[in-house]
């Protein structure tokens, strides 16, 4: 993506000096119908399926990723377990705040501009209705629709030179555990009392730990870095613990609750 939009980006620029950071975003298409029915059908009370169905305010929609308490022992684990480890350890950002939707996608076709792929002007786009079906004005414009979990809000992230991982361990480890309990209900908690809740904290414990060390193994990583991955997971049992000595409940999130 970024190949492609290069020409966007000017040699010179009066406001910000270059090399900068660049945010690479891309729309997160609607889940198609049949997947939005089947969330419906299974989770929705039978009294108001009928009524959730044909509510026009459904049907553009987002699924979040909510862990719940219920997950196969043989199944692997989530998207979201590993995700935490790319965001801390390849891209050096707390996550502060994100969310993981399930979201509509397809192939290049589908992903390509919604105006180009319509054939009309972004004029044009601009000016239709309110809840304008594009849905089943594109459905012509691609092969085959698939489901992705996407990444949203980044808009609170902030990103921390790697240096500070060998300088400064500690300040970053708190402020990633920080960060990582105000994820609301985006991953399991450590210490919880029942075996299932248990097996997600190891398995999100074993997921990130081997998803940094393969991280490191990337070109320009600095290998001073490789006790971080663990000492966040012991920093976020610490700090449960700690919560919970004070009264509050699992995963307390001193900025929400």
């Amino acid at each position: 993506m970024v190949e492609e939009n290069l020409p966007l980006f000017a040699d010179t620029h009066e406001l910000t000096p270059l090399p900068a950071i660049t945010l690479v975003t891309e729309r997160i298409f609607p889940l198609p119908k049949v997947a939005r029915q089947a969330l419906i059908t299974k989770y929705c009370p039978l009294a108001l399926r009928a009524h959730v169905s044909a509510n026009p305010t459904n049907r553009d929609c987002l699924a979040r990723i909510y862990l719940g308490h219920r997950r196969l022992s043989d199944a692997p684990p989530p998207p979201n377990f590993t995700s935490r480890a790319i965001i801390h350890r390849a891209a050096n950002v707390d996550g502060y705040d994100i969310e993981f939707v399930l979201g509509g996608d397809a192939d290049s076709a589908y992903s390509q501009d919604i105006s180009l792929l319509l054939g009309l002007t972004p004029e044009q786009l601009a000016a239709m209705p309110p809840r304008t079906d594009l849905e089943a004005m594109m459905r012509t414009g691609f092969k085959r629709r698939i489901i992705r979990v996407c990444v949203l809000d980044f808009n609170l992230c902030s990103a921390w030179e790697e240096r500070v991982g060998w300088e400064d361990p500690e300040a970053l480890i708190a402020h990633l555990v920080k960060a990582f309990f105000e994820n609301g209900s985006y991953y399991p908690r450590p210490l919880m009392e029942h075996g299932i809740e248990k097996g997600l904290w190891k398995a999100f414990c074993v997921a990130y730990v081997r998803k940094g060390k393969d991280i490191l193994q990337a070109p320009g990583k600095d290998q001073r870095v490789a006790k971080l991955a663990q000492m966040f997971i012991d920093a976020c049992v610490l700090r449960e613990r700690e919560s919970l000595n004070k009264g509050f409940d699992h995963g307390h999130r001193a900025h929400k609750d």
